[in-house]
């Protein structure tokens, strides 16, 4: 079922399908619900499936303001609006980040976290230059066209992304983005409310998977260091790494990342 609820008088689709206990997926920046697209009908046979679209992307409407803690209490109000039950949360990138939070504000209502590649510290590390040097095509290709097939042409002709899944996938999204969800993360406006030594230790009690792609293949989204710190925090954490696997795990090895989720999920 197709459907959107309010925040400050705009709307946030999502979509509710299947039957079982409640799970909701969230998404990566300038990305869309659709990158769940196939694991989510799989999970639909066991749990009651919630993709939800950030502001800002796929078919959200936009809005003023878009740091992190905004993305959180988006979902939190969803959450308590619409799930009676405890609830388990896959995030991917920003949404792993979102995920925590929402985890740190709901606590007893979350069962369970599957968090896929966070960049909790990747700012801070990094700095506005590294991050840029991230986003910066994107930026421009979504700032500049409002045209899947146009951004599509020059994401085509674009050597290195050759081997890339999903071309027309990502066109659509960064044709629906708003750019400001772009500019706002590159300058750290995004993340000043977002304090992930403050998070960790707050949920260190939920039970919670972490995925970390190949630090070398990520660009260092989150490090063999930052690993060890978190697992020195959180009581009931499971941490997999997955050598030659790049930021995208669920993208790149998307049957050997469902039976992960699938094996996390039946094992709770």
């Amino acid at each position: 079922m197709k459907n959107y609820f309010l925040v400050e008088n705009k709307k946030i689709f999502f979509q509710k399908f299947g039957d079982g206990p409640p799970i909701i997926l969230l998404h990566g920046i300038s990305n869309s619900s659709k990158t769940w697209n196939n694991i989510s009908k799989k999970l639909s046979k066991i749990r009651t499936v919630y993709l939800i679209d950030f502001r800002g992307h796929g078919n959200s409407d936009h809005f003023d303001n878009y740091e992190w803690i905004n993305f959180s209490n988006d979902i939190v109000a969803f959450i308590e609006k619409n799930i009676d039950s405890k609830v388990e949360i896959i995030g991917h990138s920003l949404g792993a980040c979102v995920a925590t939070k929402v985890s740190q504000i709901l606590k007893t209502n979350i069962k369970a976290l599957i968090l896929e590649d966070p960049p909790f510290f990747t700012h801070k590390r990094q700095g506005e230059k590294g991050i840029s040097q991230r986003f910066q095509h994107n930026l421009y290709l979504s700032k500049n066209f409002n045209s899947k097939n146009k951004i599509l042409e020059k994401l085509k002709n674009n050597s290195k992304l050759s081997n890339v899944k999903n071309l027309e996938l990502i066109s659509e999204n960064l044709a629906n983005l708003d750019y400001k969800v772009l500019e706002a993360t590159i300058n750290g406006e995004a993340l000043k409310s977002f304090h992930p030594e403050e998070i960790i230790p707050e949920i260190s009690g939920i039970r919670t998977l972490l995925l970390a792609g190949d630090e070398i293949k990520t660009g260092g989204v989150i490090t063999s260091t930052e690993i060890k710190k978190i697992k020195s925090i959180m009581n009931n954490l499971e941490v997999i790494h997955l050598k030659e696997i790049g930021h995208n795990i669920h993208d790149e090895i998307p049957e050997e990342f469902e039976n992960i989720v699938f094996n996390f999920l039946d094992n709770g």
